[in-house]
């Protein structure tokens, strides 16, 4: 695969709309300092144009020097049908571009990875996955819940040990797929060089800044962050970010007390991903806890690598491979996320900490990819 034109597929929305954006940058980067051409094609929740009416090739734009096109993102069942089934949009950019020798799959669904997968073979195309997640369909109704798992079933056990090639985001992966060829664990990656990683804050000493930035729902647990920090006995501040006040006690109506009594918590709902950062490197910590699902030991949470890149330590509890990069500083984790240790540990963890910032600079896994490439 060395010396290749590849093509990165998915539904991330370049350049920085949403975490799989960033994972499939960083690595595409990775590819390109590799002497691979690197070409996307994304998704689009911006545009008002209906995807029938759209050539995606008039899409074409430029994201950090790749190619990049986008689908329009569908607005209603008729569409979503379409869009998770249709691959027409990807092959209509592929034979554009032409020459291309390997596609790179992120989280497509079942069918269109299968559809694809077989287009590639016909082709002598490498087809690879990327792959970051194992889906739950816990709270999920019918008949939403059994597509779901029908999909994941059939997506995570048999398409993915047909292919030619697998990315994988964590240990958990690597060990299910580790018969299959060419596997490799990438983490989720930055880019040191650009700018919006810079911290040029002084940590406050006084005051236990603490952060939450993310989506609760089916796999944060905001609620054992609040819960903990109400009972705290030292002076910090904890920004939410991602849910408003309302939001949050709806989810948690018991909650009440807690968060209308307490002025050291802000929410601050949604906010742009650099107002994001700006928070992330102001706080002394970043908290996020998680039950230690399948979800969460399959993934890699992408908050605790921009909090490090930021130079701000994570506090969290054992999930997925984060004890693998918190050895030598970066933060503590937690052997579980009960309400005792987490207010134990907010109650004694030092305002400073060691952070080694380039732990998921890009540039650190060029070796390792080059190295799978030339196997595949």
């Amino acid at each position: 695969m060395r010396d290749k034109n590849v093509l990165y597929i998915g539904s991330f929305e370049l350049p920085d709309k949403d975490a799989a954006a960033h994972r499939v940058l960083g690595i595409a980067k990775a590819l390109r300092e590799c002497n691979n051409r690197v070409y996307f094609v994304g998704a689009d929740r911006g545009s008002k144009t209906s995807q029938d009416l759209c050539n995606i090739r008039t899409t074409k734009k430029e994201v950090q020097g790749f190619e990049c096109y986008s689908r329009v993102y569908p607005g209603n069942s008729k569409a979503w049908v379409g869009y998770l089934f249709d691959i027409r949009p990807y092959i209509e950019v592929l034979d554009y571009i032409g020459d291309i020798n390997a596609v790179i799959c992120y989280d497509l669904s079942a069918i269109s990875l299968e559809k694809i997968r077989r287009f590639c073979k016909r082709r002598n195309i490498l087809c690879i996955a990327d792959n970051t997640e194992w889906y739950s369909v816990a709270g999920r109704r019918f008949p939403v819940n059994v597509i779901k798992g029908l999909d994941e079933f059939f997506r995570m056990r048999i398409i993915h040990k047909r292919l030619d090639g697998l990315i994988v985001i964590s240990s958990y992966l690597k060990r299910y797929y580790k018969k299959c060829k060419n596997v490799i664990r990438i983490p989720p990656l930055t880019d040191l060089n650009e700018e919006k990683w810079i911290n040029k804050y002084e940590k406050d000493k006084r005051v236990l800044r603490l952060v939450y930035a993310g989506a609760p729902g089916r796999k944060d647990r905001i609620d054992y962050l609040i819960r903990a920090v109400g009972g705290l006995n030292r002076s910090y501040r904890l920004d939410v970010i991602g849910i408003t006040k309302d939001e949050y006690l709806k989810l948690y109506s018991g909650h009440e007390d807690i968060v209308n009594r307490n002025d050291n918590i802000k929410f601050h709902g949604r906010i742009s991903h650099r107002e994001v950062l700006e928070y992330v490197k102001k706080a002394n910590y970043s908290c996020f806890f998680r039950d230690r699902s399948r979800v969460a030991m399959a993934g890699f949470p992408t908050k605790f690598v921009e909090a490090i890149s930021c130079g701000t330590p994570v506090i969290s509890n054992d999930t997925s491979d984060l004890l693998k990069y918190t050895e030598k500083g970066n933060g503590i984790i937690l052997d579980s996320a009960d309400l005792k240790s987490i207010r134990k540990v907010l109650e004694t963890v030092p305002v400073l900490q060691k952070v080694n910032r380039g732990r998921f600079d890009y540039h650190n896994y060029i070796g390792k990819i080059n190295e799978w490439m030339n196997i595949s």
